[in-house]
């Protein structure tokens, strides 16, 4: 079962919500539900990466590798 406060996951899910967002038949309306959706998704990532006692520089670099 996926853990809903996996801050790499949700980091995931945002990219997701960019890529559609970017896509040329994404309605306008659409898109910006999406590009909303992607930034509570990266805040969401930070709180958890707080919560874990991870800093999200710290997590980026751990992502990066």
């Amino acid at each position: 079962m996926l853990d809903p406060l996996d801050a790499d996951e949700l980091r995931r899910w945002a990219k997701q919500c960019e890529t559609k967002a970017e896509q040329i038949v994404t309605p306008l309306s659409e898109r910006e539900r999406l590009l909303k959706t992607k930034e509570a998704l990266l805040a969401l990532a930070d709180n958890a990466d707080w919560l874990s006692g991870r800093s999200h520089d710290v997590a980026l670099q751990d992502a990066a590798e």
